[in-house]
């Protein structure tokens, strides 16, 4: 008996040594090399579905047991535009519905933000970036990406662009999407894919608003699906200049390792909107109302093999 634990033990001992250089080379990797040839997060793939009526959204939903409020990980589903008969049915219904198909569209791009952000922060750890290197380069389309001119060794500027380029909470994105488009019911959302009222003044990327003003020349952003409005609005949030203060007042939160207040940020948000504290209270108070400031750590479930 004693002989075959011996042996067990010099086998495992034997193991050990094999697997030790893999294991030093995996963390060598990891922490030394990985920062260097690592490239630019891509965005996050998840499959497109087209739902024909809000029994076909349930039944979905139902199949990837997705329930409001969600209990687990996010179904890595992307509805491509909400169903015609969403405002026909019952209300609470109709929330569920609408939170439901938005959620993993709002986690994945957060979590493509997360993954910028680890990026730039991964290299800013490594001390001053030498300019025309592949570590330079690549922060450098981030930077202006999130349009943050200057030296990227400059301390402002790092700083500058690690508040634009940092997620925004999903109670926050329900509780705007819900109030600019009506549940989904609005005409912009139902022609436009436009879930938060985004203008342009390219007349190639927009539809006329119905109630615009005479002289006017504003357009409201048309998308091609549900995620790209969402996109967009992340954008808008991390670069626009109205919103400063939100990116303050979440940099702030991110120092003192607090938890993204959605309420709290929805403050910075006065400028959104030409009803200024007005807006902010309705938005703040549809968080409460519906539970938004509830929800859990989110997401998504992991990809299929």
């Amino acid at each position: 008996m004693m002989h075959w634990l011996r042996w067990l033990v010099r086998f495992k001992l034997l193991l050990l040594a094999a697997a030790a250089p893999l294991l030093l080379a995996a963390i060598l990797y990891w922490f030394l090399v990985r920062p260097y040839v690592a490239g630019v997060p891509a965005p996050i793939p998840l499959p497109e579905l087209e739902v024909a009526s809000a029994e076909h959204m349930e039944t979905l939903f139902a199949g990837y047991n997705y329930h409001w409020p969600p209990q687990g990980p996010l179904p890595r589903i992307a509805i491509v535009r909400f169903p015609d008969d969403i405002g026909r049915v019952e209300v609470t219904r109709k929330k569920a519905l609408f939170f439901r198909g938005l959620l993993p569209l709002v986690e994945a791009e957060n979590a493509h933000i997360r993954a910028q952000r680890r990026y730039i922060e991964e290299r800013f750890a490594l001390g001053p970036l030498r300019p025309g290197t592949r570590n330079w380069n690549q922060v450098e389309k981030l930077a202006e990406l999130y349009r943050v001119p200057g030296d990227l060794n400059d301390p402002v500027v790092r700083e500058i662009l690690l508040r634009r380029v940092d997620e925004v909470p999903a109670a926050l994105v329900l509780a705007q999407a819900a109030n600019e488009s009506a549940w989904g019911t609005s005409r912009f959302a139902r022609e436009a894919n436009n879930l938060f009222g985004l203008w342009t003044y390219k007349k190639d990327l927009g539809m006329v608003p119905a109630q615009r003003m005479e002289g006017a020349r504003h357009y409201v952003r048309v998308f091609p699906d549900l995620r790209s409005s969402v996109r967009v609005y992340l954008f808008n949030l991390n670069i626009g200049h109205a919103y400063v203060d939100m990116r303050r007042a979440r940099a702030a939160l991110r120092l003192a390792g607090a938890a993204f207040d959605a309420e709290h940020l929805a403050a910075g948000l006065l400028r959104y909107s030409e009803r200024g504290a007005e807006y902010v209270a309705e938005i703040q108070r549809m968080i409460r109302s519906n539970g938004l400031g509830q929800l859990g750590p989110l997401q998504l479930a992991p990809e299929e093999p």
